[in-house]
C-alpha cells in the first residue's frame, strides 16, 4: 500500500522514496543470499554423490572415456565425428579413447564398408553392464544423501527441482 503512494509522497518527502528503495534492495539481497545458499547446497550434494560413486573419481575411466560411454549409452551407436562434436573435441582424441575402451571390451568399432574413414562405435554388452553398474552405484550414493528426508519431503523437493530445471530449458 505504501509503495503505491510513494511516488506522490516522495515529491514532498524524498527520504520516503529512498527508504522504500533501501527496503526493496534489502529484500532483493536476502533473496539473492537464499538463492546462493540453495546453489551451494545443491553443489555440495552433487559433489558428495560424485565423489562417492563417479567412475572417473574412483579411477575406472578417464573423463573423456566416461563422456563417450555416457553418450553411447544414451544415444546408441554413433560415428566418431559425432561423438567428438558431442563432447567438444576433435575426432583424433576420441579415436584414441575409443581404442582404449575397445581394449577393455566396453565398446566395439566398425568401419563403414563403403567409406573406410567412417567409423561407428557402439557399446558392447559388457559396456552396457558397466554403465548400468555405475548408474546403480550413483543411485545408491545419492539416495543415502536424501535419507534424512521423509517421503513427502522428497516429493516436495523433487517438484521444486523439476520446476527450476524446466525454467532453465
Amino acid at each position: 500500500m505504501i509503495n503505491q503512494k510513494v511516488p506522490s509522497i516522495a515529491r514532498s518527502f524524498p527520504f520516503i522514496l529512498k527508504a522504500s528503495r533501501m527496503s526493496n534492495n534489502l529484500e532483493q539481497e536476502k533473496e539473492e543470499s537464499v538463492s546462493e545458499k540453495i546453489a551451494d547446497y545443491i553443489w555440495e550434494i552433487w559433489r558428495a554423490s560424485k565423489t562417492a560413486s563417479h567412475p572417473v573419481r574412483v579411477g575406472e575411466v578417464t573423463p573423456e572415456q566416461y563422456w563417450i560411454l555416457r553418450f553411447l549409452n544414451t544415444a546408441g551407436s554413433q560415428r566418431v565425428k559425432d561423438i567428438a562434436s558431442y563432447i567438444g573435441t576433435t575426432p583424433s582424441p576420441v579415436t584414441i579413447s575409443v581404442k582404449r575402451l575397445e581394449r577393455q571390451n566396453l565398446v566395439k568399432r566398425e568401419r563403414n564398408t563403403k567409406d573406410e574413414r567412417v567409423v561407428t562405435v557402439h557399446l558392447t554388452k559388457q559396456g552396457k553392464e558397466r554403465f548400468e553398474t555405475w548408474r546403480l552405484r550413483r543411485r545408491k550414493a545419492t539416495s543415502v544423501v536424501f535419507d534424512s528426508l521423509n517421503s513427502n519431503e522428497k516429493k516436495s523437493l523433487l517438484g521444486l527441482l523439476q520446476k527450476v530445471a524446466l525454467s532453465i530449458n
